[in-house]
């Protein structure tokens, strides 16, 4: 990921709740080093997938802590939405 993507994905995260790359249910962390050696396209597939599959464990994990997955991966795919979106006017 380039520099200026991973910083305007950091804001991005930042601003919905992100605390140190930490989601706000506490279901995702991320370390800066993999993600800026990961693609933004990369990181959306695996959490679209992360997501779908969120939706067929929730009588193995619980419905709770299955919406606080799914929440946290939905502002995961906002703030990447938001990110390119400032991109394209880059």
């Amino acid at each position: 990921m380039k520099p200026t993507t991973f910083d305007i994905l950091r804001e991005e995260l930042t601003s919905r709740g992100f605390v140190e790359l930490k989601s706000p249910n506490d279901s995702m962390l991320f370390f800066e080093s993999d993600l800026r050696n990961s693609s933004l396209i990369d990181l959306l597939e695996t959490t679209v997938a992360r997501r779908e599959k969120i939706f067929r464990s929730v009588s193995v994990v619980g419905e709770e802590i299955a919406k606080r997955n799914h929440r946290d991966a939905e502002v995961l795919i906002e703030a990447m939405k938001a990110t390119v979106s400032r991109l394209d006017v880059l």
